[in-house]
């Protein structure tokens, strides 16, 4: 006995130290296991750590217990670097043994703090869609939909603290939930059972089509559904679902059928009475203080949903709401609001959503002694047959003692009468007949926000169109006054005929813009100035189209004074110390314009046209002539940045995008530049014209100075089209820093490398086009160009180009070459700089170089260099000799070399073959004038005349000479005893070695 106690006792020591030891030991085969699955499963990133990774049989024995934090899914493409599902803490707790068996039972489930995104592209593609597809199984092969050997069944299951975001394009409609916290329970190994479900969430916002219906609402849920025909119907017993304080209930059911629609007949409404429950739904009320909020009156809510819905078909649906004799007061305010009555009906019988039915029966409510009635019938959502009245009085004094408005106080009276019937159809351009008057009476608005108040408020307006024509519309707007710390302003209008507009404004008076933000604020913009105007107008859409601006009346002037624009979105700010525009029909003149837009200042002053085509017309081209003066100008600040990164590191170039002309403008720009910054290039003393035409920027004859140049340029940029932006300028360069032009411009660090360690100056006529990338930089595939290039004086410094030559040639090394009076032509084409060949002098000897510099870095050239033999060392000596029997140091030797491999790598050579060839000529030319000095000698030493004169002849004497004629024998006797004497004199030199 006492033995089997001690293996019992033994066994037990060994499955609790394999309790604690395996799933350590395990952990990283486990995560190996986990991530080759996802991988091979997930088409995204899944974020997880083995130290965030733990199981335990302790915890919640005899069941396992696995926990995993800080998990997350990341997707990929198209939906790069969206975290598509996130959790910090995760945990899952499994019957251990029913692994064994063919049923897996999942005890509980829990998710603290996660996020969940889920998105839908308007295709239909979705985030949530990352399970790689199983390219093993034949294509034509059905998958196999049949139920799999394993079960899994859970008991229950939570979530804490979760944050939701469905975003679905494709219908359109999005839903947030925020602060989520939802359990749930229920035996999913039934056919038949009950799912109980807690939900609620602090904030709630549905947004369908671009109409937020719900908006910060928070909700609690409390449902029990029946789930049946293999998970195919739910039906609805126990719930609530409350909204802020407004409970519903649903009974009936939804089913899910086997072609994808759903079939559903569920009927909801309230089950409290009380009208505080429903304006628990208006906003803005439903605060801390809304529970001491004083409410009378009853409610009446229901509505149902009954149908087939999918993708084509939506089921019927109805709402009904009714309020009788209700009111409100807040617990601080003297006046209540009462008298509220409401009896709505939305009535769809058949799913299509245009035979929706939207009747107001009743609406009204007493402000006060201040009654507002109305009623809307809308008998169809297609062309919107409707008949709605609507008249109503208020006291805005009076809304300050009904609603708590902190920091805003109002006054005046405020009128409206409004009656329209018939129907909106914008394809047939039809509209209800209408007739509103609107009036408002001694206004007042204060905010605490701002000092100043805007008073005196008052306009008549008037809208009718008894046909429901386009053409007999008209609006009136009488008498409009106002005045803002003691700066009045006044306008009249009338507005006409909707087929071809007709419009007669008046306008008069000032306005402090900072003043007029401060009552009516513009989120993320700020404006600041005082603006006067005194302007008419009057004509229609119709002459205006035509250009006939005759028919146009136009008159006024409008001057602005310490203008400053600042937008969240711009990244500076604009401002104007100083303008005045005047008007008439046919252009806008504009004086005394000063200001500056960021770091830039400019004066302008000049004419524009068609000013009124451009602000109302469709396609219309702002026309002018403007001369503009700046004393700096920095066009970075008005190009656009391709991403919004922090300030680029050291040697990281900063992006800017492509500035595109407005095709819309046709505008001739006499502009007078101090200074301008663009990229890291500081241009000065710009003078010229810049001709703007259907969105091409024509330069002519802009000059201006450039790294320690003058340059005059013409030419064009055409950004039309903005994915290939196009360059073509003529270039008048003078006296241009050839390092510093390095050092700027990509064109001469790819094709013309060597400039780097040139110092001096260049000029040059040169012609060049191509295309621009998204950087503003040349694209130097596309690049091509021409011209003559001018060094009067330079220096090349510690070249590796020109010791690799010197060394080839085992002459001196020289640490720098003087370059003076250099003419080169040279040309773009092909990606390569091509140079025609041209005179240099490399360490004191004549040098000519010819060739081609590659983008890529590979250059080819050829030099020909005549180089005194002496210098030369005994590979090139004895190469000469083996052609002219012997060296002469005295020579001048041509070397021919070629240049290859990269700029950085330089790799010279001998041409041999043409080497071999100039050696030959070299060694003739040398004998032809050894045998000149010999035999010069030679004719010293002969009397005979007539003996003198052949010689003479043979070294090269006049051929034409008479005396050549008097004897042929005798010629050819003293030619042939010459020839005898020449020749053993050669031979004692020879053999004498001088």
């Amino acid at each position: 006995m006492k033995k089997v106690l001690i293996a019992f006792g033994s066994i037990i020591i060994v499955l609790l130290a394999a309790a604690f030891i395996v799933p350590v030991i395990f952990k990283d085969d486990i995560k190996a296991s986990i991530d080759k699955t996802l991988a091979e499963s997930a088409n995204a990133d899944v974020v997880w750590d083995t130290e965030d990774f733990g199981i335990s049989l302790f915890k919640n024995f005899p069941n396992a217990t696995a926990t995993l934090n800080n998990f997350g899914i990341i997707n990929k493409a198209p939906f790069e670097g969206q975290i598509l599902f996130a959790v910090q803490h995760f945990e899952v707790e499994v019957d251990i043994f029913s692994l064994l068996g063919d049923q897996i039972k999942i005890k509980g489930i829990q998710l603290d703090n996660p996020e969940i995104f889920i998105k839908v592209l308007q295709d239909g593609t979705a985030n949530y869609d990352i399970a790689v597809a199983d390219e093993s199984a034949p294509a034509d092969v059905e998958a196999d939909t049949s139920a799999t050997e394993f079960n899994i069944g859970i008991d229950h299951w939570q979530i804490t603290n979760g944050h939701l975001v469905y975003d679905d394009q494709s219908i359109p409609f999005k839903m947030e939930l925020k602060n989520l916290q939802h359990s749930g329970s229920g035996d999913f190994t039934q056919d038949i059972f009950d799912l109980t479900t807690k939900t609620s969430a602090d904030s709630v916002t549905v947004v369908f089509d671009g109409t937020e219906y719900v908006s910060g609402k928070s909700v609690e849920i409390d449902a029990i559904l029946a789930i049946s025909d293999e998970y195919g119907k739910y039906t609805f017993k126990e719930n609530n679902v409350k909204v802020n304080d407004f409970t519903m209930s649903f009974d009936g059911y939804l089913a899910l059928l086997e072609d994808g629609s759903m079939d559903m007949n569920i009927n909801y409404g309230t089950r409290e009475n009380t009208f505080k429950s429903l304006l628990s739904l208006v906003p803005g009320i439903y605060t801390a203080d809304f529970k001491d909020i004083e409410t009378e009156g009853t409610l009446a809510f229901s509505g149902s949903v009954k149908g087939k819905y999918d993708s084509l078909t939506m089921p019927a649906f109805g709402v009904a709401l009714k309020v009788n004799d209700a009111m409100f007061k807040y617990p601080d305010l003297p006046t209540a609001i009462k008298n509220i009555n409401m009896d709505l009906l939305v009535d769809n019988q058949d799913g299509v959503i245009e035979n929706t039915i939207v009747n107001l029966k009743q609406f009204h409510m007493d402000f006060g002694q201040n009654p507002i009635d109305a009623k809307l019938l809308v008998k169809n959502l297609r062309d919107y047959d409707m008949d709605a009245e609507m008249k109503g009085k208020l006291n805005l004094g009076e809304l300050n003692s009904m609603f708590p408005m902190e920091g805003m106080s109002m006054k005046g009276n405020f009128n409206i009468d409004l009656k329209a019937s018939g129907i909106y159809d914008s394809v047939r351009q039809i509209i209800p007949a209408i007739d509103v008057t609107m009036s408002m009476k001694n206004g007042y608005i204060k905010t605490s926000e701002f000092p100043y108040a805007l008073e005196n408020l008052s306009f008549d307006s008037r809208i009718t169109d008894p046909s429901g024509k386009m053409s007999d519309f008209k609006a009136v707007v009488k008498d409009f006054n106002m005045i803002m710390d003691g700066e009045p302003f006044s306008a009249n209008l009338v507005l006409e005929n909707l087929d071809n507009y007709k419009w007669d404004l008046s306008a008069k008076g000032g306005i402090d813009l900072e003043k007029m933000t401060k009552v009516f604020p513009i989120e993320g913009m700020n404006l600041a100035g005082k603006i006067n105007a005194d302007i008419k107008t009057a004509g229609t859409m119709s002459d205006l189209e035509a250009e006939k601006y005759q028919n146009l009346p136009t008159s006024g002037t409008v001057t602005v004074n310490n203008f400053k624009y600042t937008d969240a979105e711009l990244p500076y700010d604009v401002t104007i110390a100083t303008a005045t525009a005047t008007f008439d029909p046919r252009q806008m003149t504009l004086s005394n314009y000063k200001g500056t837009v960021g770091k830039s200042d400019m004066a302008m002053s000049g004419s524009i046209s068609n000013y009124i085509g451009y602000m109302f017309g469709e396609n219309q081209t702002l026309k002018g002539t403007m001369n503009f003066n700046s004393n700096l100008l920095d066009l970075n600040e008005f190009m656009t940045e391709e991403e919004e990164t922090a300030a680029p590191t050291v040697g990281e170039e900063e992006s800017y995008g492509v500035v595109q002309v407005p095709e819309n403008i046709d505008f001739i720009l006499k502009s007078e530049i101090k200074k301008a910054l663009i990229m890291d290039m500081e241009i000065t003393n710009a003078t010229g014209n810049i001709i703007v035409k259907d969105g091409i920027a024509n330069l002519n004859n802009l000059s201006f100075n450039l790294l320690e140049g003058t340059f005059v340029v013409n030419g064009s940029y055409n950004a039309r089209d903005i994915d290939k932006p196009a360059y073509n300028f003529n270039m008048d360069i003078k006296e241009l820093s050839i390092q510093k032009s390095f050092k700027t411009f990509e064109l001469v660090r790819n094709f013309a490398p060597i400039a780097e360690k040139v110092n001096g100056k260049v000029s040059t006529n040169f012609k060049v086009n191509g295309l621009l990338d998204q950087e503003m930089m040349p694209n130097l595939v596309t690049t091509n160009g021409g011209g003559l290039l001018q060094v009067a004086q330079a220096t090349v410094d510690n070249s590796k180009i020109v010791n690799g030559i010197m060394s080839l040639a085992s002459l001196d090394k020289v640490d720098q070459v003087k370059i003076k009076d250099v003419l080169m032509s040279v040309k773009i084409e092909d990606g390569k700089l091509k140079v025609e060949p041209f005179d240099v002098s490399l360490g004191g000897y004549k040098t000519t170089i010819g060739g081609a510099t590659a983008l890529d870095g590979s250059i080819s050239y050829n030099l020909k260099m005549d180089v005194p033999a002496g210098k030369l060392g005994t590979q090139f000596n004895s190469l000469i000799s083996s052609y002219t029997g012997g060296g002469n140091t005295g020579s001048t030797i041509p070397l021919t070399i070629g240049l290859g491999g990269t700029y950085d790598n330089p790799q010279p050579k001998l041409l041999m073959g043409e080497q071999k060839q100039q050696a030959k000529d070299a060694a003739k030319e040398k004998a032809k004038e050894e045998a000149k000095d010999v035999a010069a000698d030679l004719l010293k030493d002969v009397k005979d005349e007539k003996a003198k004169e052949v010689i003479g002849d043979i070294l090269g004497g006049d051929k034409n000479d008479t005396t050549k004629t008097e004897s042929t024998d005798l010629q050819k006797k003293v030619e042939e005893e010459a020839k005898d004497k020449i020749k053993d004199l050669f031979k004692k030199k020879k053999k004498g070695g001088n």
